[in-house]
């Protein structure tokens, strides 16, 4: 880890800044040593890689794709090609496009969560300058070994940590871009991973999202269904409903034959916020707003049609004719 990313680290539990405990360097690399937020969160730094993994005793499904990952690292370059096989695609292609999806500027700040061995943030490295940042994280230290070693022409550009992708460890709005492909349909908590990627990539920056997830028409044809006994994962489907509110212009496409899915959408300043004060020329009137948060108390069938044709004939929207005949009486109510 470089000296100077301990000023950018933030706690992932708490969010609070990092204090480093240095105990060896070589130049402005910490070998090893310790951060500590101020509410006594520790995390430790060891062989220049510091470990960030939080809640310090992960959910299951976190551990045992953890344990997995290690167990194949060292064996992985036999299986990463099988699904670009099986579905006629090249890899290649695939990372490609992925990458030009986020729309980065050669001094670009990105991120990349459980970046697996590095295959990702070889295409992402070829479009940044000496002048950006890759932050690449991966809950597997095996994998991130092996991201290291493929990687190692760039690592100047390039911090490595230990992290759960579901608990950033990044100040606020820090990136321009943030991708993950692989493995989120294995994470425990996918709802807060993306909440977690809108908060801290800036507000007009990309985020990609990709994984197995096959495309709903396909499901119950015999393609679907072979596939999906070979590979329940490819049986996932696209995490809609975990979209944060900050997501705009989400987009979803289904590649590799319909098998995969790629995620995307632009990170927007909080909640979406419409022009609800618009009057509307009609017989009901009002505005988005009145409609929804001006409704009066519940009246008897027979004051509604008066009120309807009191309405009608005044030649106003209904919004209006209440607007005028409730202020008139309160006052009238008021005044006495």
């Amino acid at each position: 880890m470089k000296r100077n990313d301990a000023n950018v680290y933030r706690c992932p539990c708490c969010l609070s800044s990092l204090s480093l405990i240095s105990i060896k360097e070589e130049g402005d690399n910490v070998i090893n040593g310790k951060l500590r937020c101020d509410n006594n969160h520790e995390f430790a730094i060891e062989n220049s890689l510091p470990d960030f993994t939080w809640p310090k005793e992960l959910a299951n499904i976190d551990q045992q794709t953890k344990d997995l990952y290690n167990k194949l690292a060292e064996e992985y370059d036999k299986f990463a090609s099988i699904p670009f096989q099986t579905f006629h695609t090249s890899e290649e292609e695939v990372r490609k496009d992925m990458t030009n999806r986020l729309n980065l500027q050669s001094d670009n700040k990105v991120l990349e969560i459980g970046g697996g061995d590095g295959r990702g943030a070889l295409h992402i490295v070829k479009r940044l300058s000496k002048n950006a940042r890759l932050y690449f994280q991966e809950l597997s230290p095996a994998f991130l070994a092996k991201a290291h070693e493929r990687l190692k022409e760039h690592e100047d550009i390039i911090e490595y940590s230990i992290a759960n992708a579901s608990y950033l460890s990044f100040p606020d709005n820090y990136f321009d871009a943030a991708l993950h492909f692989g493995g989120i349909n294995t994470f425990s908590e996918v709802e807060r991973c993306l909440k977690e990627l809108a908060r801290v990539v800036k507000p007009g920056g990309k985020v990609v999202v990709g994984d197995e997830g096959i495309g709903p028409w396909l499901r119950n044809t015999e393609f679907g269904k072979v596939m999906i006994n070979s590979n329940p994962l490819i049986g996932y489907e696209v995490p809609f409903k975990s979209l944060p509110v900050e997501a705009r212009n989400v987009k979803v496409e289904w590649i590799m034959m319909g098998a995969f899915f790629l995620l995307e959408f632009t990170v927007g300043d909080g909640e979406p916020k419409a022009n609800y004060h618009i009057p509307i020329p009609s017989e009901r009137g009002g505005t988005h707003w009145k409609r929804y948060y001006g409704n009066l108390e519940g009246i008897s069938d027979e004051a509604k049609k008066l009120a309807h044709e009191a309405r009608k004939r005044s030649g106003k929207g209904m919004s209006e004719w209440l607007e005028e005949v409730v202020v008139s009486a309160a006052k009238k109510q008021l005044e006495k």
